[in-house]
């Protein structure tokens, strides 16, 4: 069942809609039931268009979007069969689409590669060296930021190298390392992850032909989580919007904008009405996720900041147990209580995975994963990466170089993987043409390395994608040496392999498997990844960025301290400083109303930051708590009030 609200949102058919969805407020199932109520209204399927932030958000939504059409006796669309149905995709899947459907316009192939961060690292590494520069002043991390900084606001190399101040050797630099950035790319037929909506943004905004053909296609834009859209995303889901129909349905939670640092620009969502000046403003607030506790206690801590529509959410739910407000001397003390906690919960019953622990900063896992192994409670730190394993990469850009063998940076990658005796030297002279002047030993290698791609470029068509990589593992010979070795890693790194075959068994009834495979694989972000395995309940621990869109029962906030929670820049000035301070101040409460029943918030005396013992103060987001809301525990201190308390005193204590 609908609420008012959300009832209204669903029936608004035309014209902009601006949906703000406070946490836990269902919007998801109002995004859902909108697109199913425009297609019971005569709206066909194919003319709509759903955007997401990650794969698992827009599988889910298809899902459940497929689900309702099916079942609605309303509606009888056996065309869905046959591929008439809403397009849900991401943001950068979206592009992909796009700049493949007008690949020839745009120099590419089809099949052109997408860079993920390992490969525009090897790549920048190698041009700092191809020009000399310092490689501990010219980083591949520095770079990147730079660079992507500048496509995420609307500029590309041709027009940022317009702009350069030849005078600013910074900057000449960055040019130079820039272009020939563009140009390897080029050579190798491939893109990066901004790129694809850079590109596209550029490709929408310079070709009519190219905009009203998806003016025609796509007659109902929807948007989810609209505040963490950065200027080339914003700037795309205006192009796609007809400008005599504004058929826009923008859904957002501008206290949820946590992204800054990824160039997410708040301003889209606040000036959502002033675009779309005949827009319709639709607020959920009824949260069914958390305790009435919960909630109030996190409207009081987002209620400070100005920026922002003022929602307030409430609940019908239980009043719930109260938050604890744990006060720890050390880090070490606040791990062994979070970790006991854990323990004496899921002897109650919680199941581990209902679980989770929510951080600032990645560094504070680690004597949290100490905390959790001496106790022996399962737990996993959200971040590993499937696809980030060697092994799995290598499988993967031997698959890549199938659909585009043109591919310098997965050739590399893989030509001597495993050995084939082809080193450095061998390689320059692969890249030259000149095979003739190879040893036997390289020439043998790299013709063994022929072979193979040959043979699994025969194959590719006429097997499904798991059997393709099944016998790529095969051909490579790894299931041998682990046979024969019987060697831990060796044996790990097959069972790997073997997850991978798995994966791929998704696409074997698609068509064109293996590049809807790559594809995926390729514009996978870390939720995407993070999907619980059956009989294997863990803790989950993970940054508060990274927990945002998901639910726990349980949830533990740690590290609640004025240091960490708050801005790190130095030098900024007063209205920079409060900017960023109210994001800090959002990431506390995205942290909180993750939370379903129980709320831990704890916070330490003492932290060792990266070798040094820092003292702390608890966060004044702590203290905008009401009082009546919280239970205070630990080892030292049994109030909240930060200014009785002497730090000097405290280490005489301990």
């Amino acid at each position: 069942m609908l609420n008012e609200q959300q009832r209204k949102a669903v029936a608004k058919k035309n014209g902009p809609v601006l949906v703000l969805a406070g946490a836990g407020a269902g919007k998801t199932k109002t995004l859902t039931e909108r697109i199913v109520s425009l297609i019971e209204n005569g709206v066909a399927p194919q003319n709509i268009l759903a955007i997401t932030f990650t794969n698992k958000a827009s599988k889910e939504m298809k899902e459940r979007i497929l689900k309702a059409i099916k079942e609605n006796p309303k509606l009888n669309f056996p065309i869905l069969d046959r591929g008439f149905e809403p397009t849900i995709s991401t943001f950068h899947s979206l592009g992909v689409k796009i700049l493949k459907e007008n690949s020839q316009k745009l120099g590419l192939t089809k099949y052109f590669s997408i860079y993920d961060r390992d490969d525009t690292k090897k790549v920048l590494k190698e041009i700092v060296k191809e020009l000399n520069l310092d490689s501990q002043e010219w980083g591949p991390k520095k770079i990147i930021s730079f660079i992507s900084k500048q496509k995420s606001n609307f500029l590309n190399y041709k027009n940022f190298s317009k702009t350069v101040d030849e005078s600013n050797f910074f900057l000449v630099t960055m040019s130079k390392i820039w272009e020939k950035y563009e140009i390897k790319k080029q050579n190798d037929k491939a893109l990066d992850f901004d790129d694809l909506i850079l590109e596209t943004a550029l490709l929408l905004e310079n070709d009519k032909d190219v905009r009203e053909f998806y003016w025609k296609k796509w007659q109902y834009i929807h948007i989810d989580e609209y505040q963490d859209t950065n200027k080339v995303q914003n700037k795309i889901a205006e192009l796609l919007t007809n400008p005599e129909t504004k058929n826009i349905f923008a859904v957002g939670d501008e206290d949820q904008c946590i992204y800054s640092w990824r160039e997410a620009d708040l301003n889209n969502i606040l000036n959502f009405e002033k675009k779309f000046n005949t827009c319709e403003k639709i607020l959920l607030e009824q949260n069914y996720r958390s305790t009435k506790n919960i909630i109030e206690a996190s409207n009081a801590v987002i209620a400070k900041n100005e920026q922002r529509f003022g929602k307030k959410l409430f609940t019908e739910n239980e009043a719930g147990e109260k938050i604890i407000i744990y006060s720890a001397f050390t880090e070490r003390e606040e791990a062994e209580f979070v970790a006991e906690k854990a323990e004496e919960l899921s002897k109650k019953g919680q199941e581990l995975d209902e679980i989770a622990v929510l951080y600032r900063a990645n560094f504070q896992s680690r004597i949290l994963e100490e905390a959790f192994l001496k106790k022996g409670i399962p737990y996993q730190v959200l971040g590993t990466k499937f696809f980030d394993r060697s092994e799995i990469k290598d499988l993967v850009a031997y698959l890549r170089l199938l659909l585009n063998p043109e591919s310098q940076i997965d050739l590399k990658r893989v030509i001597n993987s495993p050995k084939r005796g082809i080193g450095k030297a061998s390689l320059v002279k692969i890249f030259s043409g000149d095979t003739e002047s190879l040893s036997p030993k390289a020439k043998n290698g790299y013709q063994e390395f022929r072979d193979l791609l040959d043979y699994l470029n025969h194959k590719k068509d006429e097997l499904k994608a798991s059997e393709l990589v099944l016998k790529l593992i095969e051909k490579l010979g790894y299931e041998k040496q682990a046979q024969e070795k019987l060697e831990g890693d060796l044996v790990e790194r097959l069972e790997n392999m073997y997850e991978l075959v798995e994966f791929a068994k998704k696409y074997d009834n698609l068509e064109d498997s293996l590049e809807k495979m790559i594809e995926d694989i390729s514009l996978m972000s870390d939720q995407d990844t993070d999907e619980k395995k059956k009989n294997e309940p863990k803790v989950r621990l993970m940054t508060i960025h990274a927990s945002k869109g998901l639910e726990f029962e349980t949830v533990f906030l740690v590290g609640a301290e004025e240091a960490l929670f708050s801005p790190q820049e130095i030098g900024l000035d007063k209205k920079e400083f409060d900017t960023k301070k109210e994001e800090e101040r959002r990431l506390f409460y995205v942290a909180m109303t993750r939370a379903k029943k129980r709320l831990f918030i704890s916070w330490t005396a003492t932290r060792m930051v990266y070798g040094d013992s820092r003292q702390n103060f608890i966060s004044s987001f702590v203290e905008d708590i009401p009082e009546h809301l919280v239970e205070h525990q630990g080892s030292f201190r049994e109030d909240n009030n930060v200014d009785d308390v002497d730090m000097w005193d405290l280490w005489d204590e301990f």
